[in-house]
């Protein structure tokens, strides 16, 4: 099912009132499809894909024609959104035509219309990509529906996509291809075994049948990593160039692409000299440098054509102080150059998965980074961010368009991932570095005293680093002072029912080469639990380490972490007067593969002292030890849940 679906039902829900003209007269495919036995799908599935038929038509001049239908049947009333259909657009391709029918399970007949038609720009990125749609009438449980379109294109890089499968259970999918004499073509599957095509009049045929929906589960893969699809590459003698069998041929293509757009201007190199003077050491020069395209050139993506893919030049990105992903890339790679560093440009999908180790050559990136090369001895100390390469020597991995990522460290979403290096011979599919979890870590530290009636109060702080403190950053820079009050309160909220923020500090907020600190003082009323002249009261007071899955669920997916870290809390919490501790919860100790939680709660006479620290030392969670993680995540709740029991001491 095409990707633009669902980026966009819900958006039009609220967009398209779509004219409908009843009793219009249905295409039979659509009535057949309708007329299909029901199958049987679990009470949570809202929709259904009858058919999907994609037909792909190569031209001798290389203009690709498409033409799709899809039916689809509701299930439950929140099957409606899938009443809209999207196919977007640019100045390179056309919508023939997009037409919509439903048939309401009366057996009434309605045609759509009314086509809606917008921009995809935003305040942040100016595009030439539209987006038509057609949303139709009569859309309630146990109606089918069906879209159909045609659409011309030229594109940049001659591939296709078929993607079969999608968060709706799909019963048939089928892909015919159309070429004309001279072309060819190449097919990789992703996600699924490869299916034998059949030929039919001269055209190449696949189909596939009953393939289950992506359901929606926390923290698992992002969808595009784990459905399947078929990425056909269309080659040709008369026309090199624009097609690529492997990563290598993509570089090439890239390098081609971007040629010249790294030279400077007169102004950019003057910059270059007053930021990084030869009076600083060598990777003091670059990290000014690195921090000015981080932190001076704004981000703003202006995408029109080929834009999408070739940077700007450098003078001119330098000039304006604005650019996209590749344009601030581009301009640090510039100024660089001018300081004697090499550096390359690093495509990158910023959803772990999508692209890996056998992902077949397909322009599926969405963002670009630079890896600067360092000479030897030039940087006094080990950084998460370096890879080492076999030929090119310390490469530092660096994103200009993160904020928030200091210089020397990596954001999450590119550890553990795959990009593309594009170097003078072409291209290379490189393992992006993961950090150790040291490097991002929060440590928490609560000095807390319990009054008699139950009463919790005192101060609390957390030191946060690495991606924690890049996180902590991004939700809390740009908030004004009641917002950021909201967000301790509710962080406190998630584990107190009643409190009351006194006081909060932030330090280091703007300085991302520090860790980042938070402080707040608080009273939670009742917090201890008073039963028959004793205080219940639970040491872990704020933070849950477990993830966010329902254990009592089954899983369906890996599971996937943010990146490797470690969380600490050290708490004291000083006894009231009269009381001692009559009950402690035992220690706890889970270690598995993926990770270890370890925790303890002692008797210090008058203060009750409690301690703990997760550590995750993986990205994926593989299913053959989902086992392994729900007994992690349980033993974790079941700690945080634990109470301490106090009675009086006389």
């Amino acid at each position: 099912m095409p990707k633009n679906i669902i980026n966009c039902a819900v958006l039009l829900a609220a967009c398209l009132i779509g004219a409908a003209t009843a009793n219009a007269e249905v295409p039979d495919w659509l009535q057949e499809a309708a007329k299909q036995p029901a199958k049987t799908y679990a009470a949570d599935v809202n929709a259904v894909i009858l058919m999907e038929d994609q037909v792909t038509k190569v031209g001798k001049d290389g203009e690709i024609v498409l033409h799709g239908r899809v039916a689809m049947k509701i299930l439950r009333p929140e099957g409606r959104r899938w009443a809209n259909y999207p196919v977007f657009y640019d100045s390179d391709s056309k919508v023939s035509y997009l037409r919509g029918w439903s048939i309401t399970a009366k057996g009434q007949e309605y045609e759509s219309k009314d086509i809606f038609e917008r921009t995809v720009s935003s305040y942040e990125v100016y595009s030439d990509t539209k987006m038509k749609a057609v949303r139709v009438p009569g859309a309630d449980v146990g109606s089918v529906l069906g879209f159909e379109y045609e659409q011309k294109a030229r594109p940049y890089i001659f591939q296709d996509f078929w993607d079969f499968q999608s968060i709706l259970p799909v019963e048939k999918s089928r892909y015919e291809l159309h070429m004309a004499s001279g072309w060819r073509f190449k097919s990789d599957w992703v996600n699924h075994e490869p299916v034998k095509p059949t030929e039919e009049s001269g055209a190449v045929v696949w189909e596939v049948h009953d393939l289950p929906g992506i359901d929606r589960e926390p923290s698992r893969p992002p969808s595009e990593a784990l459905m399947g699809r078929m990425v056909l590459t269309f080659l040709s003698d008369e026309t090199p160039g624009v097609s690529y069998r492997n990563w290598r041929e993509f570089g090439k293509w890239y390098t081609h692409l971007s040629a010249g757009v790294r030279q400077p201007n007169s102004g950019l190199q003057e910059k270059v000299q007053e930021l990084a003077p030869g009076k600083l050491s060598e990777i003091e020069r670059i990290k000014a440098l690195a921090r000015f395209v981080q932190q001076d050139v704004r981000y703003v993506e202006i995408k029109i054509g080929i834009g999408g893919w070739r940077p700007h030049a450098a003078g001119d990105i330098f000039n304006h102080r604005y650019g996209d992903c590749k344009d601030k890339a581009t301009v640090l790679s510039s100024m660089l150059a001018q300081i004697g560093i090499k550096s390359y440009y690093l495509l990158v999908n910023t959803s772990r998965g999508i692209v890996d180790k056998n992902s077949p050559p397909q322009a599926n990136f969405n963002h670009m980074i630079l890896a600067i090369a360092l000479p030897d001895a030039s940087f006094p100390k080990p950084m998460p961010a370096l890879y080492e390469h076999p030929k090119l020597g310390h490469l530092l991995i660096f994103d200009p368009t993160n904020e928030f990522v200091p210089f020397g460290q990596i954001p999450p979403y590119e550890q553990d991932n795959y990009g593309l290096l594009v170097g003078e011979g072409g291209g290379e599919l490189i393992h992006l570095p993961t950090t150790k979890p040291e490097f991002n870590r929060v440590s928490r530290t609560a000095k807390l005293k319990l009054l008699p009636n139950g009463t919790l109060e005192g101060e609390i702080q957390e030191v946060r680093s690495g991606f924690e403190a890049m996180l902590g950053r991004y939700f809390l820079r740009h908030e004004t002072a009641k917002d950021r009050k909201k967000a301790i309160e509710a962080i406190l909220a998630r584990s107190t029912s009643t409190f009351q923020l006194d006081s909060f500090d932030l330090l280091n907020v703007d300085d991302i080469d520090k860790d980042l600190i938070i402080k707040y003082k608080f009273t939670a009323e009742r917090y201890a639990e008073n039963a028959g002249g004793l205080l219940l009261v639970r040491p872990r007071v704020v933070g849950e380490m477990a993830g966010a899955w329902d254990t009592s669920k089954p899983r369906l997916y890996p599971y996937l972490f943010e990146a490797p870290y470690v969380l600490r809390d050290n708490v004291e919490i000083s006894l009231p007067d009269g009381f001692k501790i009559d009950e402690l919860p035992d220690p706890v100790d889970a270690t598995f593969p993926f990770g270890q939680y370890v925790s303890k709660t002692e008797n210090g006479g008058s203060v009750l002292k409690y301690s703990r620290e997760c550590t995750i030392n993986a990205t994926l969670v593989p299913m053959n030890q989902i086992t392994e993680l729900k007994k992690f995540f349980t033993e974790i709740n079941t700690d945080e849940r634990s109470s301490v029991v106090l009675k009086r001491a006389n």
